[in-house]
C-alpha cells in the first residue's frame, strides 16, 4: 500500500493521464479545483464502503457533571462507534455500556446503563450516558471510526490506504462527466483496487492473535483450548 500521498501527488497522477503532464503547476486553477472535488468524492465513497483500519480511532473523554444522565461532546471526526465504550461511571467501577436507539430509551429504567448518540456532522454529535450513578470526572474510553478529513491543501495526505483508488475513481468521474467512453474502464479499475483493499483489510500479519475469544480467555490470560 502506498503511503504519504498528498493531494498534490494525486493531482499530478491524474494530470499525467488527462493532460500527459505530471507538473501540477501547469494545471489550471479551475481543473485543479474540479479534480480536487472529485478526489474528495472518491475518498468519501471509499470511507463509506467499509470500517477501515486506517479510520479507527480511540478517544478518552471526561464527564464534567455529576448526574445519572450526562452528555459528552464527541470528537469532530466521529462517524460511528467501533465497539462498546468503556465507562468508569462511579469513579471506581468500569463497565462496557451498550448503545441503544434514542427512540428506545423509554423502555429502560433510570438505573440501567446504556448510551445513545444524537446529532449530525453539522451541529456535532453528542454521547448521552444513562448510568443511574455517574460521578463528575468519570472517564470514558471511546473506540470509534472517523470520517476522513477533506483534502483541501496541496500538502494534505490522503487517508485511503491505496490512493490508486482515488486516482482511478477521479478519472472515472471526469470521463463520466465528459461522456467519454473510457469511463467504464476507469470505474472497473477503481472497483478492482477497492476489492484489493477489502481483501487486505481481512488479512493480518503473523503476529496477530487469532485465537477464539472466550470468557475464560478474558479472565485468564493463559487459557488455551484443550488445556486445564
Amino acid at each position: 500500500m502506498a503511503l504519504n500521498i498528498s493531494l498534490d501527488n494525486l493531482e499530478g497522477k491524474i494530470s499525467s493521464v488527462l493532460d500527459q503532464n505530471e507538473d501540477t503547476s501547469d494545471i489550471s486553477a479551475a481543473d485543479y479545483s474540479l479534480r480536487r472535488e472529485y478526489i474528495n468524492m472518491a475518498q468519501h465513497e471509499w470511507a463509506e464502503t467499509y470500517d477501515w483500519r486506517s479510520l479507527y480511532r480511540e478517544s478518552n473523554l471526561r464527564v464534567s457533571t455529576s448526574t445519572g444522565n450526562a452528555s459528552v461532546a464527541l470528537p469532530a471526526d466521529f462517524r460511528k462507534l467501533a465497539v462498546y465504550p468503556r465507562i468508569t461511571y462511579d469513579g471506581v467501577t468500569t463497565e462496557y455500556f451498550p448503545e441503544i436507539r434514542p427512540q428506545e430509551k423509554s423502555q429502560y429504567a433510570s438505573t440501567d446503563r446504556f448510551i445513545y448518540i444524537l446529532g449530525d456532522q453539522n451541529v456535532g454529535r453528542t454521547l448521552f450516558i444513562n448510568a443511574g450513578t455517574l460521578a463528575s470526572g468519570a472517564s470514558i474510553y471511546l473506540p470509534y471510526y472517523a470520517s476522513p478529513a477533506s483534502l483541501v491543501s496541496p500538502a494534505n495526505i490522503a487517508m485511503c490506504p491505496n490512493p490508486e483508488f482515488l486516482v482511478q475513481r477521479t478519472l472515472a468521474y471526469v470521463w463520466e462527466s465528459q461522456a467519454d467512453p473510457r469511463f467504464p474502464q476507469a470505474k472497473a479499475e477503481a472497483d478492482k483496487v477497492l476489492r484489493q483493499m477489502l481483501e487486505y483489510e481481512q488479512v493480518y500479519g503473523e503476529a496477530y492473535d487469532d485465537r477464539v475469544k472466550t470468557v475464560e480467555r478474558t479472565r485468564f490470560d493463559s487459557f488455551r483450548w484443550g488445556k486445564s
